[in-house]
This record gives C-alpha cells, structure tokens and sequence, in this order.
C-alpha cells in the first residue's frame, strides 16, 4: 500500500531537518509520498531556511485547514506529522466518561 505522509514545515521539519530529509527518503524509497503541508501564505524562502528534498512539494494552507488545502491540491493525506495538529482538520473533544 502507498501512503501519503503530510509533513509540517514549521517547528515540525525544521526542528530536525536531517532526521526527516532521511525519513522522506525512506518513504520515498518504499513507494510512499511526503509533501509538506504549511499554515504559511507563501513557500519558505530556501535561500534562508531549511531545504527540502526536490521531490516534496509544498503546499500553504495560508488561514484555511491543511486538510483542505491537501485535498485541493490533490492529495489525500494518509498519515499527518504535526506539532500543531489542530490545524489540519476541526476536532472534537472526545468524553472518554
């Protein structure tokens, strides 16, 4: 099965960039997908922060769900890799009583 992994920039990649450049390149090699999904409006700017693999593609949600903003772009995201992850998608409070 391929999966597709949603990968967050900030705080999220950034915070070890090494760590996922290598997960990414293992998903990769198994047959996965990884994109990166940003609440950003804009693409970081590489020249100045952490680089991606070519391959990733980066999609800003800007003040939209990054759920949405995945799905618009085309990708149906399997697994989500979020610090915040209560910007992917509205959440329930679940009562476990």
């Amino acid at each position: 099965m391929s999966l597709i992994f949603g990968l967050d920039y900030d705080n999220t990649f950034t915070a070890d960039p090494t760590l996922w450049r290598q997960f990414i390149s293992d998903a990769e090699r198994r047959g996965h997908t990884v994109v990166c999904v940003t609440a950003r409006r804009e693409i970081p700017d590489f020249s100045r922060e952490p680089v991606l693999p070519n391959s990733v593609r980066v999609i800003c949600s800007g003040p939209d769900y990054k759920r949405d903003a995945a799905q618009r772009a085309g990708y149906h995201v399997n697994i989500w890799i979020d610090d915040m992850p209560g910007v992917i998608e509205p959440s329930r409070i679940l009562n476990f009583d």
